[in-house]
């Protein structure tokens, strides 16, 4: 089995972003207008992701600075939340204090957020919610993959995979996340509900984590053995810790494993017939549409001073793996 090593996006990104410390003061000026003053063709844009050591984040934030290198007149700081919600919170207040012209945020808890957003929104910061919306403010921008369209497609390969009877366990990403609830509930309407004899043998919060994901599998396996069918999680990262831990306990080919971002390793994983399918939700297409609709915004060409964008998915399968494969060649997200 050819053999690949995927690069650690998270490395990349703190190469990348070793001179961007957050929204700190310029040289010389004690606030952002003594910045503007200094750079004034220069919109400050910043981009707060909910946690660096998450693949997902950190390749949407790689792309963002990528996508963001298209413009000469848009400059994008990343600061990391650390999965910590008041960090975000107060990173958020001081890139307002000291007038970053843009804040493009990846919510922590979009519920917990949407009445700060909607205070700087009216107040003339303009935001964005990427990757992540509960549309609780109006105003503000949008760009995701629609999290019910990614459950659908991968719900509705699994049925034509598994026995009308079959034995799952359910891998969930953090409590309340508006993303992990709706790609459950694609599942709910698309196989569980018509797949009445499915029985779900339990189903626990994995947080979006790889080591959790092969933690609860190792549990499930020493309570139910052979018995479980298939992994259903609401992430890649999650699917392949089960499998990991499946095939540790030497049962992992007697099992299918189902996931959902489309990163990398879960490529690889497909192309090394590990997990089953994924369904992409594209951070490069997502960062492309980011940087749009910010630049609109920014320069007056986008006169609503928002935008609401659902970008495509896409079902990853044995079948396709190699397109997939070739591409995070090609961007430096894969080598031999």
């Amino acid at each position: 089995m050819r053999k690949k090593r995927v690069l650690s996006v998270l490395m990349v990104m703190v190469m990348a972003i070793s001179m961007l410390v957050g929204c700190g003061k310029s040289a010389g000026g004690s606030e952002a207008g003594d910045k503007k003053e200094s750079k004034k063709d220069v919109f400050k844009v910043a981009f707060l992701p909910t946690d660096m050591s998450l693949t997902f984040a950190s390749w949407l934030a790689s792309e963002l600075q990528t996508a963001f290198e298209g413009y000469d007149d848009m400059e994008l700081t990343v600061i990391d939340s650390k999965n910590q919600l008041e960090t975000q919170l107060s990173s958020m207040e001081t890139c307002v204090s000291q007038g970053y012209d843009y804040i493009i945020l990846l919510p922590i808890e979009p519920a917990a957020e949407d009445d700060i957003v909607q205070g700087y929104v009216e107040d003339g910061t303009p935001v964005m919610m990427i990757n992540l919306d509960d549309f609780g403010v109006e105003e503000a921008s949008s760009v995701i993959a629609n999290p019910y369209d990614l459950g659908t497609v991968v719900a509705t390969h699994a049925m034509t995979l598994l026995e009308e009877d079959a034995n799952v366990v359910v891998l969930l990403g953090p409590s309340g996340n508006t993303d992990s609830i709706e790609r459950r509930k694609a599942y709910e309407d698309i196989m569980f509900q018509k797949y009445p004899n499915v029985t779900i043998l339990d189903e626990q919060l994995g947080d979006w984590e790889k080591s959790k994901g092969m933690d609860l599998m190792e549990s499930w396996i020493q309570v139910h053995g052979d018995k479980i069918d298939a992994v259903v999680s609401m992430n890649d990262a999650m699917a392949i810790g089960a499998y990991e831990a499946a095939k540790d306990a030497g049962l992992a080919d007697k099992m299918m494993f189902f996931g959902v971002d489309g990163l990398a390793d879960a490529a690889v994983s497909i192309e090394d017939d590990e997990l089953t399918a994924t369904a992409l939700q594209d951070a490069k297409v997502m960062a492309e549409e980011g940087a749009r609709v910010c630049h609109e915004v920014l320069t007056g060409k986008n006169e609503k001073g928002f935008e609401k964008v659902q970008i495509p998915v896409t079902l990853i399968t044995k079948e396709n793996v190699e397109e997939f494969i070739t591409r995070y060649k090609e961007n430096g997200m894969l080598t031999e």
